[in-house]
């Protein structure tokens, strides 16, 4: 069965719409998303995004990121999104809310035109966690790994890549995330 977003007006709000995914992303729909970021011994933890992904297929991304549903709020989609990609059973008071980024990016994948116009809502998991404790959605994610925030911004300044400088910067000047990555705390 597909997903089901909230449309959202031109200020961000949800208009009482909804659509399905495949919709939303061929007509360039506006609608919300979670971007859950990890750190772990100073660096940013990153998924390769499964071959058979609708959008940037085998890319690296953020940690964890998905849709919100319709009528769900962002937290709990945070809490689920953890849960289904990574495998990490998340509280809510274990995700600190950052900040939302908006972006809109056209592209073809797969043959098909894929036009993202999103409004996501950044979470840092302050949760304890080891490498050895993710576990992976196939169908979502086929690997992850630890990288530099140089290595992530060197990504993030290429515009056929998933991550956005912009969502990094806000996520690297905030001060709690500055200590985590500075003083290479978990």
């Amino acid at each position: 069965m597909e997903e089901y977003f909230d449309i959202l007006d031109e200020s961000g709000m949800p208009s009482g719409q909804t659509a399905p995914r495949s919709e939303v992303h061929r007509k360039g729909l506006y609608h919300r998303t979670v971007h859950i970021w990890l750190i772990k011994e100073g660096k940013l933890l990153l998924q390769r995004r499964s071959a058979d992904k609708d959008s940037f297929p085998s890319r690296l991304d953020i940690s964890s990121a998905g849709h919100i549903d319709a009528g769900e709020e962002p937290l709990k989609a945070a809490v689920r999104e953890l849960s289904e990609e990574l495998g990490i059973s998340a509280k809510p008071s274990e995700l600190m809310y950052v900040g939302n980024t908006e972006r809109h990016y056209i592209n073809r994948f797969h043959g098909e035109i894929f036009d993202d116009r999103e409004l996501a809502f950044v979470y840092l998991y302050t949760g304890k966690f080891s490498l050895s404790d993710i576990n992976v959605q196939e169908s979502e994610i086929s690997d992850t790994g630890l990288y530099t925030v140089d290595e992530a911004m060197t990504l993030a300044a290429d515009d056929n890549e998933p991550l956005d400088p912009h969502e990094l910067e806000l996520l690297i000047h905030n001060p709690y995330v500055m200590d985590m990555l500075k003083n290479n705390i978990d």
